[in-house]
């Protein structure tokens, strides 16, 4: 009997062994569950939303001296690397002041804890705040938290790089940006015309004008490259008019399908001269109009064409403009 008592008593503490056993290895997977970034169910990125829970460093002193070692970890451009570790040194010094709002993305965030790491792709989460310090509830989703942090900024090869360090819990993070998309604008000249009509234009320029996405012609609705240039000779009667050193270095001849036309061109053409010739069937040739620099340096939108001694107004009014590509 006494050796049953002790057998079972054996086997008692064999289970608490297992049980606690049981219940540290627990609490070592709820740590781990509870780190600073979490992965998403789909790999697509990370979500900071547990600040504070596993710092990089326990004080802004101890960042700042893991500051080289940090930086070197991340996958950012070597150049990029270098001016940050000496634009920081290990003091810190020179960075300013800015917010991590929610949903703002970063390249890479350090994690700190046990094992120390670098996470892809992490986005600031959003930590609703549901009442004001008195007391007061706020609207369901109306209020979130935001991360007080340290920014430095290089730019290298058309790119902005911004190195972060979050002063809740001194993960040091970076990210990056391209410039926005340069807006395409051009100088545009309308006019409206008969369909039908034989329509010159030139452009009288001391040099060739660059190349540019703004050179179309809009027929319509329809708009495409300019048509085949027109000779020189297409132009003989205009130089007792023109500026000596001014030549046809660009120039047109089409046959209107439309009534409104649209030639667009790069800004550079608001220097030189601009002419246009209507030949309408029946009637004959009208005088060229010439647009001169002035007519755009004053800011005229609207120009009423004079018709010269033509007996028919080819022209009407022509608008003068800047198209901005949407």
């Amino acid at each position: 009997m006494q050796s049953i008592t002790k057998l079972a008593a054996q086997l008692g503490l064999a289970m608490a062994a297992q049980i606690a056993h049981g219940l540290a290895a627990l609490l070592l997977l709820l740590g781990a569950l509870c780190s600073l970034v979490s992965e998403n169910a789909e790999g697509a990125g990370n979500s900071w939303d547990k600040w504070s829970v596993a710092p990089y460093a326990t004080s802004l002193e101890e960042a700042c001296k893991k500051a080289p070692a940090a930086i070197d970890g991340f996958s950012m451009p070597a150049a990029a690397k270098e001016h940050f570790k000496q634009a920081i040194s290990t003091t810190c010094k020179g960075g300013t002041e800015v917010w991590l709002t929610p949903n703002m993305s970063v390249e890479q965030m350090w994690s700190g804890g046990r094992k120390p790491h670098v996470m892809n792709k992490v986005t600031v989460g959003e930590l609703p705040v549901l009442k004001s310090p008195d007391g007061r509830p706020y609207r369901k989703g109306s209020v979130a938290e935001t991360a007080k942090a340290l920014s430095w900024t290089f730019v290298h090869e058309g790119k902005t790089y911004v190195l972060y360090l979050p002063l809740v819990c001194f993960n040091w993070s970076w990210t990056f940006s391209s410039p926005p998309p340069t807006m395409l604008v051009c100088a545009t000249v309308g006019y409206t015309v008969v369909p039908g009509d034989e329509i010159r234009f030139a452009v009288l320029a001391r040099k060739l004008l660059p190349a540019s996405a703004c050179w179309q012609l809009c027929d319509g609705d329809v708009c495409s490259a300019p048509p085949s240039p027109c000779t020189a000779d297409c132009w003989s009667g205009l130089r007792p008019f023109i500026p000596f050193g001014f030549e046809p270095l660009h120039s047109g001849k089409y046959i209107a399908r439309s009534a409104r036309q649209v030639l667009r061109f790069p800004l550079e053409v608001m220097n030189e001269y601009i002419a246009l010739c209507d030949f309408r069937e029946g009637l004959g040739e009208s005088d060229s109009w010439i647009i001169q620099p002035s007519a755009w340096s004053i800011g005229v939108t609207t120009i009423a064409v004079p018709y010269g001694g033509q007996e028919w107004p080819a022209w009407g009014k022509v608008d003068l403009s800047k198209w901005r590509k949407p």
